[in-house]
């Protein structure tokens, strides 16, 4: 069967066809009502994605007899100063019939070109739930690398820490800085390895004057965080709407002698609180599987919708 799958790049006159086939992927695979269902009835935002990959020459297609099986788009960007593809859930999918051999001819025939000039760095988003899916890029070599969460906010938390949670004030911007430093180091240990950039005491002031933090303490001592802002727009990336309460900026952290004491349940339901205040109806956040307490925490509170996975080609293979 594979051998019989044509590949080409994507013209405009199949993006009809390719928008029905991604409504009917993510019907299949996103139905939770955590997850947004914008995205069921509102395409334009993903037509006009696709007509901008046409007219990039960034998306190619896989048809058999002539009938349009599966595409596939991707963006060039730099990744930790690498050549890298992203391609984001909206950017590819297939029909469920045809589903590995389509993929494996899009991925066959692109890969070569992002190898061919040395992007040797490939990402690609796809729903949590489409296992079959996982199990092709898995196969080919892929791994976990992040996964995007929905909630709805109406969920009851209940909890009886002995700790206080209170919102970050202009005073509490040296502490929070300190805190948000610590949480950095700690996303440079093992396993995790990642580097992330270096807040300015001027950034952590923003973030404190949009009146969205929250800070946990013991007596006088600040041990963790938690940060939520709202969204503006639609985010076709993530699949997130707007005025939905996102996880984000500086995120979440608690020190490690205080995790596993409820401390977090008790952060999580203050951003509930002030959500359900302002008709904030869900609430998003992304994690990296490899962060092994945020991967345990999150995954009791919230639905993976998405999850991203990585490949790295062996660098010598143009030498």
């Amino acid at each position: 069967m594979i051998n019989k799958i044509i590949t080409s790049r994507m013209q405009e006159s199949d993006i009809t066809q390719a928008l029905k086939i991604w409504g009917e992927q993510y019907g299949r695979h996103c139905s939770s009502e955590a997850y947004p269902d914008h995205w069921k009835k509102n395409t334009r935002e993903i037509e006009e994605f696709l007509k901008r990959k046409v007219e990039s020459r960034t998306g190619i297609v896989a048809k058999l007899d002539n009938s349009l099986i599966g595409y596939l788009t991707y963006d060039e960007f730099p990744f930790n100063g690498e050549k890298s593809v992203f391609c984001p859930s909206i950017a590819h999918a297939a029909v469920e019939e045809y589903k590995e051999e389509a993929y494996l001819s899009l991925y066959k025939s692109i890969s070569k070109e992002w190898v061919d000039t040395y992007i040797y760095n490939h990402m690609w988003t796809i729903n949590y739930n489409d296992t079959k899916l996982r199990d092709i890029l898995y196969d080919l070599g892929f791994g976990s690398y992040l996964i995007d969460a929905f909630t709805i906010t109406d969920n009851k938390i209940y909890s009886n820490s002995p700790y206080e949670i209170r919102r970050a004030e202009l005073q509490d911007v040296e502490i929070l800085y300190s805190l948000v430093e610590e949480s950095r180091q700690y996303y440079h240990s093992a396993p995790l390895f990642l580097k992330r950039d270096q807040s300015s005491k001027n950034e952590i002031l923003e973030i404190i004057q949009k009146g969205n933090v929250f800070i946990a303490w013991e007596d006088n001592k600040a041990i963790g965080f938690i940060n939520v802002s709202v969204s503006k727009r639609d985010n076709i990336i993530d699949l997130s709407v707007s005025n939905s309460g996102l996880i984000d900026e500086i995120g979440a952290y608690i020190q490690p002698e205080y995790r596993g004491k409820a401390l977090g349940k008790e952060l999580l339901k203050n951003v509930f609180d002030y959500c359900n205040k302002n008709d904030i109806k869900s609430v998003h956040v992304d994690f990296e599987t490899g962060n092994l307490f945020a991967n345990k925490f999150w995954r009791k509170y919230f639905n993976p919708m998405l999850i991203s996975v990585r490949r790295t080609i062996n660098k010598n293979i143009n030498d």
